[in-house]
């Protein structure tokens, strides 16, 4: 099992994890921090 595992994240398994996991990441912000500091930018 630990095998396997380590077969995944050696390979081409980590990088489509590390790529979605940006992803989501760049989604958050965008999505999330950017219109709340445009908000208190503006706002305040």
């Amino acid at each position: 099992m630990i095998q396997k595992t380590l077969e995944a994240l050696d390979g081409e398994g980590f990088d489509l994890v590390l790529g979605k996991v940006l992803k989501a990441m760049f989604a958050l912000i965008v999505f999330g921090c950017f219109p709340y500091f445009l908000y208190l930018l503006f706002i305040i």
